[in-house]
């Protein structure tokens, strides 16, 4: 389009008035009187202005037309849009994107309770007067990874940037180049570490790191790190440093030693076979100083950074003034802390915690299921996609067992092209309760290890609804 040309067709944008006086407008208006129908007309206006919405029409009716439109799938939009509960067919357990681990029941009764009520969040009901917030969630931690101290932040990204900030000066850290790690969201370990050490030092290589490597430019005050891979795993002619060497080489120069686990464990996942990520309190009892994790990966939980170690390096980090930038609030305590005594006291932690039953729940049990949800769709659905129950794969996410997958169960759709694979799979998101699939060549996958059972009678009203509709001309019906 030149430029003339598009000066002509910026004249065909109604102005704001005309779009509020139209009679779809006033409708909307009436029914929501306090939104700001003015300012929102003025932005979807400007989306028309920027090209963001498309072509503008060849008339001025035809951009009112458009403009009217974009008002009321706007405003839908932000009724009904925005964060909402989806059935998670993708194999992937801790799903960043899904909102990664499922709460359990007593969980998600104290987190519904601390938000419904006021809460002795930083009151002490023996004495009444002030107390420090989170001192038994505190405690419960410690217990729970035998550790001396503990700290809860708001996520480990906090948990690593205030461990490494703390001891700024001197403010080195080393660290094995294999370890510099990047994470979804575009998230690098390095950056972090830029941000809050004065140097960070690379040493060994990608694939072979030695302890010669710390030794050779360790030195009083530094932070020795080990970071876990998390999305990625290094095979064939590869070498690192025990942390047992580390912990003697800063023994030796007066370092401390951090280790960011990224997920951290309290469940004994090697005994049910599945290796490759050590429990808190074995790291631990290495005797490094500090050790960060998640929350919300494989311990369970919510969002949150959880810092274990030793008492006078995590004293440094308490008395940090930016400790009060990433403190946690009421919610997050009140979960975290239902999380640790399902880990402390609960008789069944697998049943108590979804992603503990989500990684153990048998194939028999998940072939069942499926079978079920297969034999109660209509058997004209069934033959119009060949439903099968199939053998699958699903894995953990959240950077935990890059390399293990676990074998699952799903159910396979089968499609005449690729092209209607994404066709079915987009409609399945378009449920009221979004399904959320995997396209495997010209099949359709929902995998029953990240369905939840509660979830499986949704699972086949959703799919009969997207089943049932037309097919279309591209299928030949």
């Amino acid at each position: 389009m030149t430029n003339s040309a598009g000066k002509e067709a910026l004249k065909l944008i109604p102005s704001v008035d005309e779009v509020l006086s139209t009679s779809e407008i006033q409708d909307l208006r009436r029914r929501h009187a306090r939104f700001p129908w003015t300012y929102c007309v003025r932005r979807v206006i400007d989306d028309v202005r920027e090209g963001r919405l498309g072509a503008i029409g060849a008339s001025r009716d035809q951009v009112k037309a458009l403009v009217v439109a974009s008002v009321a799938v706007r405003v839908n939009e932000l009724k009904s849009g925005g964060m909402r509960r989806v059935i998670n067919g993708t194999g992937v357990i801790l799903h960043t994107n899904l909102g990664r681990a499922i709460l359990g029941d007593a969980v998600c009764g104290v987190v519904g309770e601390a938000m419904a009520h006021y809460s002795n969040l930083e009151f002490d009901l023996k004495t009444g007067t002030r107390s420090h917030r989170g001192e038994t969630l505190t405690e419960l931690v410690e217990m729970a990874t035998e550790a001396e101290s503990a700290m809860i932040v708001n996520n480990n990204a906090a948990a690593v940037y205030l461990a490494v900030d703390s001891y700024s000066p001197p403010g080195r850290v080393l660290v094995s180049r294999g370890e510099l790690v990047e994470i979804g969201g575009s998230f690098r370990l390095p950056d972090i570490l830029e941000k809050a050490a004065e140097r960070t030092i690379e040493v060994g290589t990608t694939n072979r790191t030695y302890i010669d490597d710390y030794a050779r430019d360790a030195r009083a005050g530094d932070i020795l790190m080990r970071a876990h891979r998390s999305n990625y795993d290094i095979q064939g002619f590869t070498h690192e440093a025990s942390l047992k060497d580390l912990v003697a080489l800063a023994r030796e120069r007066e370092c401390h030693v951090v280790f960011d686990l990224g997920s951290g464990s309290l469940f004994d996942f090697a005994g049910i076979g599945i290796e490759g990520e050590e429990k808190v309190k074995d790291v631990l009892a290495t005797g490094v100083d500090c050790v960060t994790m998640s929350g919300d990966k494989l311990l369970g939980g919510v969002q949150a950074g959880i810092i274990v170690g030793r008492a006078r390096f995590l004293d440094r980090l308490r008395r940090n003034p930016l400790r009060r930038t990433v403190r946690v609030d009421k919610i997050t305590i009140a979960a975290t802390q239902a999380l640790m005594r399902a880990y402390l006291f609960g008789d069944d932690l697998v049943d108590d915690i979804p992603v503990l039953k989500q990684t153990t729940d048998s194939m028999d049990g998940l072939r069942n299921r499926a079978v079920r949800i297969r034999d109660g769709l209509p058997s004209q659905m069934q033959k119009a996609y060949a439903v099968k129950v199939v053998q699958d794969e699903a894995a953990m996410g959240g950077g935990s067992f890059a390399a293990h997958a676990l074998p699952s169960i799903a159910l396979s759709f089968h499609c005449g092209k690729d092209k209607e694979a994404s066709a079915l799979a987009r409609r399945m998101r378009n449920c009221p309760v979004p399904v959320l699939a995997r396209i495997s060549g010209n099949e359709v996958r929902i995998n029953l290890r990240t369905v939840l059972e509660r979830e499986d009678d949704d699972l086949l009203r959703e799919l009969e609804a997207v089943l049932g509709e037309p097919f279309g001309p591209d299928r030949g019906h």
